[in-house]
């Protein structure tokens, strides 16, 4: 069983070119094509992080924010590692850079944190302890009970939703 795991090894990328089908009508990348590479690639650091004999579901995204377009010819990097975890969640921090291919300039495009649910038992779920080692990391870190406790109070918003909405 392991013990401690560095975030950098929990670390998924994905890099891509954003090519003409992958555009909208403003000639941005599609942001369905972003969150399809964001789950993926979110999935894949999950894997990295958990014992392979847990599975999981994607519970949730949030903090997403769409900061600067993916445009023609750039080349997309998509950077996913695990950032913190408690009983059955596991929160995954995401963020897409953009490279212009003609300037070399690099740009952060997105950004997210991703939580993943374990569905085993709970008496078979161990996670290993994560350490940080860049300053983004620590940072990363050191924040996760932050906003554990602003999902946690989204989530009993999101109950109170719940009972008030038409099912017609």
């Amino acid at each position: 069983m392991i013990e401690t795991i560095k975030c950098a090894d929990t670390r998924s990328i994905h890099e891509s070119y954003v090519f003409p089908a992958q555009l909208n009508n403003s000639q941005i990348q599609f942001g369905g094509e972003t969150l399809r590479i964001l789950d993926a690639n979110a999935g894949l650091a999950g894997v990295k992080f958990l014992p392979g004999n847990l599975s999981f579901v994607t519970a949730g995204y949030d903090h997403v924010q769409f900061l600067s377009p993916a445009q023609p010819n750039d080349i997309l990097t998509c950077i996913s590692y695990v950032t913190g975890s408690s009983q059955r969640a596991v929160e995954v921090f995401t963020k897409f850079l953009t490279t212009d291919t003609k300037t070399k300039e690099v740009k952060v495009a997105f950004l997210a944190f991703c939580t993943l649910i374990v569905t085993n038992k709970i008496d078979e779920i161990h996670f290993p302890q994560l350490i940080a080692e860049s300053d983004e990391e620590k940072y990363l870190l050191e924040t996760y009970e932050e906003r554990l406790k602003a999902r946690h109070s989204e989530l009993a918003d999101n109950k109170t939703i719940l009972g008030h909405l038409n099912l017609k």
